[in-house]
Protein backbone atom coordinates (compact mmCIF):
# COMPACT_ATOMS: atom_id res chain seq x y z
CA UNK A 1 0.00 0.00 0.00
CA UNK A 2 1.47 3.33 -1.02
CA UNK A 3 0.99 6.63 0.73
CA UNK A 4 -0.60 9.36 -1.39
CA UNK A 5 1.05 12.72 -1.99
CA UNK A 6 -1.04 14.69 0.58
CA UNK A 7 -0.31 12.09 3.24
CA UNK A 8 3.38 11.97 2.37
CA UNK A 9 3.53 15.78 2.70
CA UNK A 10 1.92 15.63 6.15
CA UNK A 11 4.32 12.91 7.26
CA UNK A 12 7.30 14.86 5.91
CA UNK A 13 6.17 18.01 7.76
CA UNK A 14 5.72 16.02 10.97
CA UNK A 15 9.17 14.47 10.66
CA UNK A 16 10.72 17.87 9.99
CA UNK A 17 9.01 19.37 13.04
CA UNK A 18 9.93 16.44 15.28
CA UNK A 19 13.57 16.44 14.20
CA UNK A 20 14.09 19.91 15.66
CA UNK A 21 15.85 20.23 19.00
CA UNK A 22 12.86 21.67 20.84
CA UNK A 23 9.93 19.37 21.71
CA UNK A 24 7.10 18.98 19.23
CA UNK A 25 4.11 21.03 20.33
CA UNK A 26 0.76 19.56 21.28
CA UNK A 27 -0.72 21.48 18.38
CA UNK A 28 1.70 19.87 15.88
CA UNK A 29 0.79 16.39 17.11
CA UNK A 30 -2.94 17.10 16.93
CA UNK A 31 -2.62 18.65 13.48
CA UNK A 32 -0.61 15.70 12.18
CA UNK A 33 -3.37 13.32 13.31
CA UNK A 34 -6.14 15.59 12.00
CA UNK A 35 -4.39 15.63 8.62
CA UNK A 36 -4.99 11.87 8.61
CA UNK A 37 -8.65 12.32 9.67
CA UNK A 38 -7.98 11.14 13.21
CA UNK A 39 -9.30 13.38 15.98
CA UNK A 40 -7.61 12.91 19.32
CA UNK A 41 -7.74 11.76 22.06
CA UNK A 42 -7.40 8.09 21.27
CA UNK A 43 -9.13 5.46 23.40
CA UNK A 44 -9.44 1.71 23.65
CA UNK A 45 -12.50 -0.03 22.28
CA UNK A 46 -14.84 -1.39 24.95
CA UNK A 47 -15.88 -4.23 22.64
CA UNK A 48 -12.79 -5.42 20.77
CA UNK A 49 -9.43 -6.37 22.26
CA UNK A 50 -6.51 -4.26 21.03
CA UNK A 51 -8.63 -1.93 18.91
CA UNK A 52 -7.84 1.78 19.23
CA UNK A 53 -10.47 4.37 18.36
CA UNK A 54 -10.43 8.12 17.84
CA UNK A 55 -12.65 10.72 19.55
CA UNK A 56 -15.56 9.80 17.26
CA UNK A 57 -15.26 6.04 17.74
CA UNK A 58 -13.64 5.37 14.36
CA UNK A 59 -11.03 2.62 14.17
CA UNK A 60 -7.48 3.95 14.04
CA UNK A 61 -5.51 0.73 14.39
CA UNK A 62 -5.56 -2.73 15.92
CA UNK A 63 -2.76 -4.28 17.94
CA UNK A 64 -2.15 -7.97 17.12
CA UNK A 65 -4.63 -8.40 14.27
CA UNK A 66 -3.41 -11.99 13.81
CA UNK A 67 -4.24 -12.88 17.40
CA UNK A 68 -0.74 -14.19 18.12
CA UNK A 69 -0.50 -12.61 21.59
CA UNK A 70 -2.61 -13.16 24.68
CA UNK A 71 -5.42 -10.62 25.01
CA UNK A 72 -3.76 -9.06 28.06
CA UNK A 73 -0.58 -8.31 26.09
CA UNK A 74 -2.49 -6.84 23.14
CA UNK A 75 -4.51 -4.64 25.51
CA UNK A 76 -1.39 -3.48 27.35
CA UNK A 77 0.42 -2.59 24.12
CA UNK A 78 -2.62 -0.70 22.81
CA UNK A 79 -2.94 1.15 26.12
CA UNK A 80 0.76 2.12 26.11
CA UNK A 81 0.43 3.59 22.61
CA UNK A 82 -2.83 5.39 23.46
CA UNK A 83 -1.34 6.92 26.60
CA UNK A 84 1.84 8.04 24.82
CA UNK A 85 -0.02 9.64 21.90
CA UNK A 86 -2.58 11.34 24.13
CA UNK A 87 0.11 12.70 26.44
CA UNK A 88 2.19 13.96 23.51
CA UNK A 89 -0.92 15.72 22.19
CA UNK A 90 -1.55 17.41 25.53
CA UNK A 91 -4.39 15.29 26.81
CA UNK A 92 -4.28 14.26 30.43
CA UNK A 93 -6.67 12.22 32.55
CA UNK A 94 -7.94 15.40 34.19
CA UNK A 95 -8.71 17.02 30.83
CA UNK A 96 -10.40 13.88 29.51
CA UNK A 97 -12.74 13.70 32.51
CA UNK A 98 -13.84 17.33 32.13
Amino acid sequence: MSIGTPHRAAITAFIAASSQVQPVSHRTIRTAFLDQNVELPLRLSDEDVGVVLDRHGCDVFTVDVNNERPDEEAMAIALFIVECVNEAAGFTEEKLDA
